[in-house]
């Protein structure tokens, strides 16, 4: 009854692994055909205009000022190692301390990759009214505020993370339009950081789970012979 019910777990748990990999992979995929079209492309270039707030990119709106505010306190590095500390704390309390220490590695890894592919990707110059060369894909603010997310989930328990998910995609949406409406980032730049963060969160969780399924194959190979 015990082997078998090991056998059942390791098989769930390679295919949950599986499932984050391809899950990864498709996020990855999708930010790649963003920046492609989005950046890459005047079709593309010209549909974003027409997409951000105001109608242009950095044009004023009766919003711009509570935007600012909003990303002003959020992007306070004392705000931010205050929300990092909640998510230890709340790993400590649950027993989840190991899942929230690499919450906290993947929000400092996300935000890494959000500034380093921010380098790595130009703008280029396609005659498109309104827009400029600046490059601002991905956003790092929206990154943050999504590896904070991922972070809260990974040291919350399973019966807890639909309370956490909902308010928490509210405030990932809430900087994602704070940033458009100052003028900071366009709707790419929003998309491209979740899908990055969401990626990368999907390896880890893939990473935490493999570990775990491997030790109960040991184990189970070592009670039956």
């Amino acid at each position: 009854m015990s082997s078998n019910s090991l056998y059942f777990r390791t098989g769930a748990d390679r295919g949950r692994v599986k499932r984050l990999l391809v899950t990864a992979l498709g996020c990855l995929s999708a930010l790649g055909l963003i920046c492609l079209v989005f950046v890459g492309t005047r079709a593309g270039q010209a549909l974003e205009q027409e997409l951000l707030p105001g109608g242009g990119f950095g044009r004023p709106t009766v919003l711009l000022e509570p935007a600012r505010v909003v990303l002003s306190v959020f992007g306070k590095p004392p705000v931010l190692g205050a929300l990092l500390g909640l998510v230890l704390l709340a790993g400590v309390l649950l027993g989840r301390w190991r899942a929230a220490v690499a919450g906290v590695g993947l929000f400092l890894v996300s935000v890494v990759a959000a500034r380093s592919l921010k380098l790595l990707v130009p703008r280029p110059d396609l005659d498109v009214a309104g827009s400029t060369t600046h490059n601002s894909f991905p956003s790092g603010h929206v990154a943050a505020a999504m590896a904070l997310l991922l972070a809260l989930l990974f040291a919350s328990p399973a019966r807890a993370r639909w309370w956490v998910a909902v308010p928490g995609m509210v405030g990932v949406v809430v900087i994602g339009l704070a940033t458009m409406i100052a003028g900071w980032h366009r709707p790419s730049d929003v998309l491209g950081s979740v899908l990055l963060v969401a990626a990368l969160g999907c390896l880890l969780a893939a990473a935490l789970l493999g570990p775990l399924a491997g030790r109960r194959v040991s184990g189970m190979d070592g009670a039956r012979g």
